[in-house]
């Protein structure tokens, strides 16, 4: 009996290992090939998806092993359906959703100088020119003050 019980002393580290193996790594990657799973037979035609590689389609045709993508008007190509990632505007399986995401325009602009566009009409001398001349100007602005004392550059185009 005393033997037993310094086997088991042993033996315990290694148990407890196994089992934080199990509920750490296999279990949440069993759990995700589930919902992937879930995932690919709830497509249908006319949804919009994203693939791996990263084209845009909508769903035409769907088979067992395959789908086919409109990627535009009159362009069909035939995908793995294994291949095909997310719905478009929602996050793959296992990914943050789109809230915990901080989105461009939230991000920190201090670093940033502001950047205005103006566009100018220009007479022409020739009536056949008119139409054909852009001038377009950028404006970088670090105070509202200075964007007052600041020359543009201008460039022209024909």
């Amino acid at each position: 009996m005393e033997q037993a019980m310094n086997i088991l002393s042993l033996v315990w580290p290694f148990l407890i290992l196994v089992a934080i193996m199990y509920f750490f790594m296999y279990r949440p990657t069993q759990k995700m090939k589930v919902e992937r799973g879930r995932f690919l037979m709830a497509l249908k035609k006319g949804d919009k998806v994203v693939t791996s590689g990263g084209v845009h389609g909508t769903i035409k045709v769907l088979r067992d092993k395959y789908v086919e993508l409109e990627i535009a008007p009159k362009v069909v190509i035939k995908v793995e359906k294994t291949a095909i990632q997310h719905f478009e505007g929602k996050p793959a399986v296992g990914e943050a959703p789109a809230s915990e995401v901080i989105p461009e325009n939230k991000k920190s602009k201090k670093d940033e100088p502001e950047t205005q566009v103006v566009e100018e009409v220009v007479e022409v001398d020739d009536p056949k020119d008119a139409g054909t001349e852009v001038i377009e100007e950028e404006v970088e602005v670090d105070d509202k003050d200075a964007a007052k004392d600041a020359k543009p550059k201008t460039e022209v185009k024909k």
